[in-house]
């Protein structure tokens, strides 16, 4: 089971809004130490395993302005480490700096495709600001990587429960919490969620034919003729 970010299970709007979250060829707000541009880059692998080592520890300390050191200067070291990017990117988004944090988040993601943790975290980020549909995709991308964390299973189902949404798959993300999580604070919510949801609605008969209060639409059996 992977680490998370962990937000409660209700998130505060920031009024901060992200007009353009892409992997900028350019460092963007003064970043520090390590640059993006660089022609012929430097990739010393293990200093910046070290570096991204002391930084994870720090950050397990919440000592935030020393992890980050520690992830720029495994950034200094190899530029395309995805793990400091995205350590670098945890480090922005406990101080709240949303757009640096999905700026690392979204080069951790396309630096290593396969791991659900930047997409989970970019998830956290759109969430923050209040954009819901964004994180909904991004987390649904991080669960469709690692399906059975429950972690990313809780973050999906809170942002479908901010929609107001009821169907079956939040009813099933919800009944997942339940089930599979050890968590006290989410199983209470989980479970007070699905009370309030009620019980499930039935599912359409697709059998039935047309209603017989609104005529059924045939199709024309009269002979279409062309114009000459």
């Amino acid at each position: 089971m992977f680490k998370t970010l962990f937000v409660p299970s209700v998130v505060l709007a920031a009024s901060l809004v992200l007009s353009a979250v892409g992997c900028s060829s350019s460092n963007p707000g003064g970043m520090g130490a390590y640059e993006t541009l660089a022609v012929d880059p430097n990739r010393n692998t293990d200093a910046a395993r070290r570096h991204n080592t002391r930084g994870a520890a720090l950050l397990e300390q919440d000592e935030l302005p020393m992890a980050e050191r520690e992830f720029k200067a495994a950034l200094s070291a190899d530029l395309f480490h995805g793990p400091a990017h995205n350590g670098l990117g945890t480090v922005y988004f406990r101080q709240k700096k949303f757009y640096l944090a999905a700026w690392e988040f979204q080069y951790a993601a396309k630096l290593m495709p396969t791991r659900p943790e930047p997409k989970n975290n970019l998830g956290l980020v759109y969430e923050a600001v209040a954009k819901l549909d964004e994180a909904a995709k991004w987390y649904e991308q991080a669960l469709a990587l690692e399906g059975h964390s429950v972690e990313v299973v809780g973050n999906l189902a809170r942002v479908y429960v901010r929609k107001n949404r009821r169907d079956a798959r939040t009813r099933e993300l919800l009944d997942r919490i339940v089930m599979e999580d050890d968590r006290p604070e989410w199983l209470a919510w989980a479970r007070e969620r699905l009370v309030v949801m009620g019980p499930a609605e039935p599912a359409p008969d697709r059998q039935a034919g047309p209603s017989t209060t609104q005529p059924a639409t045939r199709p024309t059996t009269k002979a279409m003729h062309g114009q000459r």
